[in-house]
């Protein structure tokens, strides 16, 4: 049976992540162990209530049910979450790899922040006469950011040189911030600096962009470096000077930990990496065959990469609109379903879309609900498996112990699976799952993006379902009297013309009925209105008692009821009337009310070949009920 490897990463920095993996399963040739990746897209540019969400990502599965862990506690984006997740693999008990922090009771990697970043700053002080620099950190309280930033000032310390403090700026590892550096950076009555020196790939790709955007050139205006050595800085125009941080080193040295751990021997608790710097083109240097190479190849595929990218965002529409326009949970499976037989390419086999029970059972559970089912390990289900012959099936149960359904230890093959939060703000709802053949986790399409639409459209389509709920209600109260509880005025508009239709279009028989309360001013003026509301209630609870079901009564007035609805013969509505009138005197017996309730009714049957409207129904059977009025008008007063 393989081992389990659970890891920990965020999705923003996928390059490093990707390159451990790689150099873990080369080591791994006879296929011993299965990765399960758990990714957050938290963010410093994201609003914390979303980063909760991704976050949560990390608490979902149960961590003694794993062999071992790999923590990228660094790059989570979060210190506190990562340093947390570590203490968490340490207390189940399995071993757990610390990647860059330093934590006791883990096999701590320690990333060499000092000897790449060094030797690449000598280089630009020492081969390209650089005497002014401008630093672009990371997050400003992240370590690594630190370490690497007090390294550089150090460095040109011992050159008689030095950094201001104006000149040190923060894009939080990203774009958006990057990019107003470099707007100011250019707009700065100094002018340029010698160099800018990122301390991640991602800022330094992004600050040379919208450089040569604004029409400076790199390295001709100004050099440019950053740090990771990811494959985009690689293929870029020009090639990216950088530090190389020997991800796939470090997965080579886990493996080699681990399999001295499995094998029973004493582990070591601290493995230290060493960093290079990877001089490129946009210091001046290394402009050889090998960079044009790499750049043809991209270039070959780039209209392949551009007609992916069309025909996600065409499948990705039509997704969207699959959810946002389903009515029920139930017709949103089978749509999905169908989806999918026809739609994988980008998904691969192994996809999974699994959802938190209350999620669908109940549209109108708070959120947090939702989450709390599902965090204490409530039932969830898969409604969307590709397996790998890339049949679909859905209602599949899953839980915090079973998170990827129809998981195989025992298969020949070693996999990779990717696992990716849902949620709305903080609170999950549910996880989806993809593995390494899905395109998706491809470098050039956005497993992000999928997963930002999938939660957008299911947000929208809950929203959907929740609003016509919350409109029903509105109708039905709308229609409703609220005293009796009986339809108004409103509401035989809308029900009473129906049943007459049908009566008229079938041949039934309509019965209209008339049913008024006696005496009910005498009632008011004795004993009081509520006396009089109660009376009302009381004949509208009689009526309501003997009511069939696709018939309709309405409070026609104040204590004027209509009951509507077909009948075989004029029994049936005999029968009624009389069913009314002994409730009523039920009531008068069984009760305590100072009154004696009298109702009043008149009813007429439609004949066959009938065609006048449903007023004149009404008119006649008010008629009828009026005589039998005047006739207990007569009797002995209440």
């Amino acid at each position: 049976m393989k081992k389990k490897i659970i890891v920990f990463a965020n999705g923003f920095g996928l390059d490093p992540l990707n390159a451990l993996i790689k150099g873990f399963t080369d080591a791994d040739i006879n296929n011993e162990y299965d990765f399960f990746v758990f990714i957050s897209y938290a963010s410093y540019d994201s609003s914390e209530e979303s980063n909760l969400g991704e976050l949560n990502i990390y608490r979902l599965p149960v961590l003694k049910d794993y062999d071992a862990a790999i923590v990228m506690t660094n790059a989570l984006n979060s210190v506190d979450t990562g340093i947390a997740t570590v203490k968490r693999c340490i207390e189940a008990g399995i071993p757990v790899f610390s990647v860059g922090i330093e934590l006791e009771g883990a096999i701590n990697i320690n990333i060499d922040n000092v000897t790449g970043i060094k030797e690449l700053t000598e280089h630009l002080i020492g081969e390209h006469d650089v005497k002014r620099a401008v630093l672009i950190g990371g997050y400003k309280e992240h370590p690594e950011s630190i370490t690497r930033i007090e390294t550089i000032r150090k460095v040109f310390e011992e050159h008689g040189l030095s950094i201001a403090d104006e000149d040190i700026h923060y894009g939080d590892w990203g774009n958006v911030k990057t990019v107003e550096i470099a707007k100011r950076l250019a707009e700065d009555p100094k002018g340029l600096p010698d160099a800018i020196i990122a301390v991640n790939d991602i800022m330094a790709l992004a600050c040379a962009t919208e450089l040569t955007h604004l029409g400076y050139k790199i390295p001709q205006d100004v050099i440019v470096t950053g740090y990771d050595y990811v494959p985009k800085g690689q293929v870029y125009y020009p090639v990216l000077s950088t530090v190389d941080s020997g991800f796939e080193t470090i997965g080579l040295e886990c493996h080699k930990t681990l399999a001295e751990y499995f094998g029973g021997k004493l582990m070591k608790m601290k493995i230290n990496m060493c960093s290079r710097p990877v001089i490129g083109e946009s210091c001046g240097c290394c402009k050889d065959d090998f960079y044009d190479t790499k750049r043809r190849e991209y270039g070959r595929t780039t209209y392949l990469k551009y007609l992916d990218r069309e025909t996600l965002e065409a499948s990705e529409s039509k997704l969207t609109h699959l959810i946002t326009d389903s009515d029920d949970y139930k017709e949103l499976s089978e749509r999905l379903v169908d989806y999918y037989k026809e739609d994988h390419d980008f998904v691969g086999s192994g996809f999974c879309l699994v959802i938190h029970n209350k999620f669908f059972t109940d549209v109108m559970a708070d959120p947090e609900e939702v989450y709390e089912d599902g965090l204490d390990g409530g039932p969830m289900q898969a409604i969307i498996v590709i397996d790998k012959d890339f049949n679909v099936r859905t209602g599949i149960s899953a839980n915090n112990k079973n998170l990827v359904p129809g998981y195989d230890p025992e298969s020949p093959e070693s996999h990779i699976y990717f696992l990716l939060p849902l949620h709305s703000g903080r609170y999950n709802y549910g996880y989806i799952i993809t593995s390494e053949s899905a395109k998706l986790v491809k470098e050039y399409l956005d497993l992000h993006s999928y997963t930002e639409k999938l939660m957008l459209a299911f947000r929208i389509q809950r929203s959907n379902i929740q609003l016509k709920i919350y409109n029903e209600s509105l109708r039905k109260i709308s229609e409703i009297d609220t005293m009796t509880g009986l339809y108004n005025r409103l509401g035989y508009e809308n029900k009473a013309t129906p049943i007459y239709n049908n009566c008229m279009r079938t041949g039934s028989r309509l019965m209209v009925m008339f049913i008024d309360i006696n005496r009910m001013k005498r009632i008011n003026d004795v004993f009081g209105h509520m006396n009089g509301d109660a009376a009302i209630r009381l004949t509208a609870s009689a009526i309501k008692s003997n009511l069939k079901d696709d018939w309709i009564a309405v409070r026609f007035g104040g204590d004027e009821f209509l009951v509507i609805g077909d009948v075989k013969n004029e029994e049936g509505a005999q029968a009624f009337k009389e069913d009314v009138l002994a409730t009523v005197d039920k009531f008068n017996h069984e009760g305590n009310w100072p009154f004696r309730l009298s109702v009043s009714a008149g009813y007429i049957i439609s004949e066959e070949g009938d065609n006048k409207p449903l007023t004149e129904y009404i008119k006649e059977a008010d008629d009828l009920m009026y005589t039998t009025k005047k006739k207990m008008h007569s009797e002995k007063s209440i």
